[in-house]
């Protein structure tokens, strides 16, 4: 499936989270509980992060463009909602127009906060496109074709860097209290980020694990959804993927081969109303059962991907670089 800008930005952003030396070092930051996409007052965050040094809030954004008036809108609405932090605005290249309103910005808001502006090497794009070409479940292990000599430069003239001090203390989790219901969602996304890192959603950041039962991703097509749960209301665990009417005929193509699903994945998988879910009693042990769930996902992801991401004959081609779906 072609990759359109904002995914390549993510792309971009995961490969800086996975060798976080980079920023740290261009940007002399120290940053640590690195969160990708994260939800921060009705906004979503390219990347976050806390300055170990000073306690300091660094919000990210990245932009594989000249920087245009919607990421600017989007940095002037950054600077208005925090009360200190450090925005870190990075593209290939910025208008002066901009940097001027964004120090303007900054300045009349009267608040602590540093603007780092930092160029991307426009060499990054080569890789990227590379990784464009690749199937979907191929790209995360090939994202160190990132690897490029210098991919950002810290523009020092063009920012506004002065001494803050923040109120956020880091403190390396050594544990989860499976009693709450955040931990235990915060638990299972942490083991399917790590059993499954190839399967991109798993890396965005979720709201509201303190009270959903039920995370969702997107499977890799417009109206089609997984959803896992260690317990519901039922007292069930599960993993499901659900389509779409639209998506009908590649649910009832995989359909067709139920006998094929259930020897992958497991004789109690169950077909109806549009999904493909398997689901069985929580009996309270919960790493027993995110480790369950996490190899179910991961039998699903293996099994349904040429069908999810390659359904359409002109895509057909790219199922032979995945062999191990049905």
């Amino acid at each position: 499936m072609s990759l359109n800008g904002s995914e390549k930005e993510f792309l971009f952003t995961l490969f800086l989270k996975q060798n976080k030396q980079i920023l740290e070092k261009e940007l002399q930051l120290n940053i640590e509980d690195i969160a990708l996409e994260k939800p921060f007052n009705r906004m979503k965050i390219d990347m976050y992060g806390i300055d170990y040094n000073s306690g300091v809030e660094i919000f990210v954004e990245n932009l594989l463009y000249k920087s245009n008036d919607s990421h600017q809108s989007k940095i002037l609405k950054m600077v208005e909602m925090i009360d200190q932090g450090i925005i870190v605005y990075q593209a290939l290249d910025f208008q002066q127009k901009h940097i001027v309103e964004l120090h303007e910005a900054v300045k009349s808001s009267s608040k602590p906060i540093n603007l780092y502006l930092s160029r991307i090497n426009a060499d990054i794009l080569i890789p990227l496109e590379m990784l464009n070409r690749m199937h979907k479940l191929k790209v995360y292990e090939n994202l160190n074709l990132l690897a490029i000599e210098n991919p950002i430069q810290f523009l020092e003239k063009e920012s506004i860097v002065q001494p803050i001090k923040g109120d956020k203390v880091f403190v390396r989790k050594k544990g989860f209290d499976f009693s709450k219901r955040e931990d235990r969602n915060a638990y299972l996304l942490k083991s399917l980020r790590e059993k499954i890192p190839y399967f991109l959603p798993f890396h965005r950041e979720k709201a509201n694990l303190d009270t959903i039962r039920v995370l969702s991703f997107g499977a890799g097509r417009s109206d089609c959804n997984y959803f896992v749960s260690i317990s519901d209301r039922r007292n069930m665990a599960f993993v499901e993927l659900r389509f779409s009417e639209n998506n009908s005929p590649i649910y009832n193509a995989i359909k067709k081969k139920e006998d094929i699903v259930r020897g992958k994945i497991g004789k109690d998988v169950a077909f109806r109303d549009n999904s493909i879910a398997l689901e069985f009693k929580h009996h309270g042990d919960v790493e027993e059962t995110v480790n369950r769930l996490a190899d179910i996902f991961e039998k699903m992801i293996l099994a349904f991907a040429n069908y999810i991401y390659y359904f359409d004959e002109d895509k057909r081609e790219m199922w032979k670089y995945h062999k191990e779906g049905i």
